[in-house]
């Protein structure tokens, strides 16, 4: 071969580039497909939860207020990052984001980030030293405010039994507060709800006092937008025009003749009332509510109900009604319970017919061994048998100022009282029964507090012995065993 011939070339010139062009083009739509791909997913996804017990699972209830959302709602979370909270908090809010583009929410560290803290403080005056690991709801030119105490329940049984100084979390409200603190802002008007006071009803005082309806009235308050104010019916006092709940909580005291004849009228006017009674005026004075009641067609027993196969540990006095029946301030408690102390009887006076302007629905059904007391000795032997502790009456008639008539009937009013009130699904359906009264019917779905868990690991010295060893010689010693009989076979 001469060897000033050429070896030819495998590629011309041209083929070179048209290979060069085809892979920038083959590059170019692989990078368009998967930016078309992101650009798809990033507004078309869908979100799966594996994990049905999430904590930052939306709850039916929250998705409802925030799909009614037609202002943007400012969240500020003035919290220190570092707070066992914080994290818990951060999830939750995420999921609101994400429900909805109108919550919008700003993370303030406070220990950190001392100008974005001084700017927060002096927009929403935070002037108190305690002002501090709180959030802030902004819309429509108002604004609340959670604090971090608000967003937990609180085991204290060991601390008290003098076990320990430690004071442990047991549930977390995040979802509750922070929905209804949404709802409240997106609502310009709060429901008015007047307790009646004067004829020895459960006082409104504080949550220090077992017989008062303070936390109650708390809930009602806080987490379900309401605007609460104290009425006496006393003297030329009527049920005020802008009463939307009147709230009669366990009178022990017979109510005047000019009261009841004020409270009448209220209610023939589409009034809404929340009544309880109280076991003590079984065989005492009648209160004159149930007169009253009785135009309404509801009977209010003169006794108390006692069910021993379905009260607490077999107590005769507590009682915990096997059948919730069907009614929107019980729907969502279908898999709860409630407890009830000496409850009264409660029946509609005669079966509810197609014809009739008022619908009576009995609910809280006891069971079949129930007994009824009209004195603290001996039961009624003829009134066994389930027995209504509760009646919902509701009477639409449009020529009404104010809509329907509403009216819930509870034969026990100690369920709300603050030693009760955290018992089983209490207050749960004490938010039900008010939100129906007052048609608040975003509401009335239940946002469940989540459990906080905590793990405890107990060990003998023996097996805390043993697992040390697995974990700073067995574990090491395996690899290095592994290591040695490899580099022994590929020797040999």
């Amino acid at each position: 071969m001469n060897g000033d011939e050429r070896t030819p070339q495998s590629f011309s010139w041209m083929r070179r580039w048209s290979a060069a062009l085809n892979l920038i083009i083959t590059v170019a739509a692989v990078v368009a497909l998967v930016a078309m791909c992101n650009y798809l997913a990033i507004r078309h996804f869908t979100r799966f939860h594996w994990n049905r017990d999430i904590e930052g699972e939306l709850s039916p209830r929250t998705h409802t207020v925030l799909k009614s959302l037609t202002n943007t709602v400012k969240v500020i979370v003035y919290f220190d990052s570092e707070d066992p909270l914080f994290s818990r908090i951060k999830g939750l809010l995420k999921e609101y984001e994400i429900a909805t583009p109108r919550v919008q929410v700003q993370y303030v560290d406070y220990l950190r980030d001392s100008a974005a803290a001084r700017k927060v403080k002096l927009d929403y005056k935070l002037t108190s030293v305690n002002d501090k690991n709180v959030i802030i709801f902004d819309a429509n030119e108002r604004s609340v405010v959670v604090n971090a105490g608000e967003l937990s329940d609180y085991d204290t049984s060991e601390l008290l039994s003098g076990k320990t100084n430690a004071v442990y979390r047991t549930h977390f409200k995040g979802e509750l507060l922070f929905t209804s603190k949404i709802f409240g802002l997106a609502n310009a008007r709060s429901p008015v709800a007047y307790y009646l006071l004067g004829n020895g009803e459960h006082p409104p005082g504080s949550a220090d006092s077992p017989e008062s309806y303070g936390k109650f009235l708390a809930m009602l308050r806080n987490e379900n937008n309401f605007d609460l104010r104290p009425l006496l019916l006393t003297g030329t006092n009527d049920v005020p025009a802008a009463c939307n709940l009147l709230i009669v909580a366990g009178p022990t005291q017979p109510l005047d003749k000019s009261e009841l004849d004020k409270i009448q009228p209220y209610l023939e006017q589409g009034g809404r009332m929340l009544v309880a009674f109280n076991n003590a005026t079984v065989n005492g004075r009648p209160t004159g509510l149930e007169r009253l009641l009785a135009r309404w067609g509801v009977d209010v027993g003169n006794n108390w109900v006692a069910d021993r196969d379905n009260s607490m540990n077999g107590e005769i006095l507590l009682a915990s009604p096997v059948d919730l029946g069907r009614h929107p301030t019980v729907n969502a408690l279908q898999s709860a319970r409630v407890l009830l102390y000496k409850p009264r009887s409660i029946r509609a006076l005669r079966p509810a017919s197609r014809g009739d302007e008022t619908r009576v629905d009995e609910l809280l059904f006891t069971g079949p061994d129930t007994v009824v007391f009209t004195d603290s000795r001996e039961p009624d032997r003829t009134e066994k048998g389930p027995k209504p502790l509760m009646a919902a009456v509701e009477k639409s008639v449009p020529a009404l100022q104010r809509g329907s008539t509403r009216l819930v009937v509870l034969g026990d009013s100690t369920i709300w009282a603050n030693q009760f009130i955290d018992l089983a699904a209490n207050r749960e359906f004490a938010a039900l029964a008010a939100n129906w009264l007052v048609n608040q019917s975003v509401l009335l779905s239940d946002i469940p507090r989540r459990a906080i868990h905590t793990y405890k690991l107990t060990m003998t010295r023996a097996q805390l012995r043993s697992v040390q060893l697995i974990l700073l010689a067995g574990i090491p010693g395996a690899v290095l065993l592994i290591g040695l009989l490899v580099w022994l076979r590929r020797r040999h």
